[in-house]
């Protein structure tokens, strides 16, 4: 089995498939790369992409794992296995859809579906002294810390990696997060890595802005090096926006396609300056955030405040749309225009597609800033993450350190993935 893991790393170049779900809970991105080289000599051409929808069954059941109430431990269970069936399906499919056999695909890269991320740092939890202190029934130092009230940093992505390797025969590395999570870190921002690799310029300041579930940057100064990148989570991105649209709509709509809908709305301030007072928007960095924060609890709880204030439904969406793109600005505000300029900003995730929260954006940045989409560099918006997973996993491979300290918080560069042959 070394050989064989020795061999697909000295491979040049592979063909790799990056799978990614977000926290959308929309689907399955598959992106089709062919990789050459590794750390900053990589170079990729994407063969193909695609996204797999979610049958509205299984989204639901991944929402209900979602919940600290109703995630029950039986239902997580069966949803891993049945999710790896999922993320092997779209992997099949896009090497299918490619015209690229399956026993051409050298290795695929798998995010998984988070159902559940906990960023918050650690309390301390006593080390044993002795072997006898950590008890299999919870006695010990350990026990008792956990019995009062330990909070450690944790993470769970779902979609069995096992099965995907064995559904595709092919070698598969998933899991990342919990390796930076173990060095001390947040486990998140991983994206910022594969940005340095791909968008550094010499002479250019560019923000790599993505806005899926939650909206994240990745700061390159010019002629930057990896302990220069700042990154972290902006705050919420589609996530309460696809939650109002459904409440508004009474689900006929999951999400505001192109922004039609908030475009019929006002803003209102009051509610506005009400969501920007939350307390993570003014959290220094590292810092990454995710459901748990801005998911349906509580998009459903200001609705129901907003509806109870006469606030109408369109006005409700016009102002978490505008409440995304300021949480956007005020962050770069903060933590990254006080000590650098910005030359371009470089937009993905499916937030690219809603017009009228692109409109807004465009507002709160001079003129000199230029924004655009990341497609005007060959890549789709929405499949840049899927194949940032394509690039992680050839990290692993390679034996290369794939986290960005200063971004998550940990205490060093880690190798991120469990690789299965």
């Amino acid at each position: 089995m070394s050989h064989q893991l020795l061999r697909l790393q000295r491979k040049n170049p592979k063909r790799i498939i990056g799978l990614m779900a977000g926290t959308s809970v929309d689907g399955i991105d598959a992106c089709l790369a062919e990789i050459t080289g590794n750390g900053t000599d990589t170079k990729t051409n994407i063969l193909d992409f695609e996204t797999y929808p979610y049958h509205a069954a299984t989204r639901s059941a991944i929402l209900e794992a979602c919940n600290p109430e109703t995630g029950t431990v039986d239902k997580i269970c069966r949803l891993n296995f049945y999710l790896g069936k999922l993320f092997a399906d779209a992997a099949k499919s896009i090497a299918n859809k490619a015209r690229v056999p399956l026993a051409d695909i050298d290795l695929i890269g798998s995010h998984g579906q988070t159902i559940y991320h906990v960023p918050d740092s650690p309390a301390k939890c006593p080390s044993p002294q002795h072997e006898n202190e950590i008890g299999w029934q919870g006695s010990g130092e350990r026990g008792k810390a956990w019995a009062s009230g330990y909070r450690g940093r944790s993470t769970l992505q779902i979609g069995e990696p096992s099965v995907i390797a064995q559904e595709t025969g092919v070698t598969t590395v998933a899991d990342f997060r919990p390796r930076d999570i173990a060095a001390g870190g947040q486990g998140a921002p991983l994206v910022p890595y594969v940005d340095f690799i791909l968008f550094r310029d010499r002479d250019k300041g560019r923000a790599l802005q993505n806005i899926g579930g939650i909206a994240n940057v990745t700061f390159l100064p010019p002629d930057c090096g990896i302990h220069d990148v700042i990154a972290f989570d902006t705050g919420p991105g589609n996530m309460i926006i696809d939650r109002i649209t459904e409440l508004i709509t009474n689900n006929a709509s999951h999400f505001d396609e192109g922004g039609r809908l908030a475009a019929t709305g006002l803003v209102n301030k009051r509610l506005l300056d009400s969501l920007l007072a939350h307390p993570y928007l003014v959290k220094p960095p590292p810092k990454t955030t995710g459901r748990e924060e801005f998911g349906r609890p509580y998009a459903d709880n200001l609705y129901r405040d907003a509806v109870c204030s006469g606030i109408e439904g369109p006005d409700i969406l016009a102002t978490v749309t505008v409440f995304t793109t300021r949480t956007i600005a005020d962050s770069y505000a903060r933590w990254i225009l006080p000590r650098h300029p910005i030359s371009e900003i470089i937009i993905s995730g499916g937030g690219t597609y809603n017009t009228t929260l692109m409109k807004f954006l465009v507002q709160y940045f001079p003129s000199s800033v230029t924004i655009h989409s990341i497609s005007t560099f060959g890549i789709a918006p929405n499949a840049k993450e899927a194949l940032a997973f394509a690039i992680l996993a050839n990290e692993t491979i390679s034996g290369n350190p794939n986290n960005i300290p200063g971004a998550t918080g940990a205490k060093g560069a880690v190798i991120m993935g469990k690789i299965i042959p």
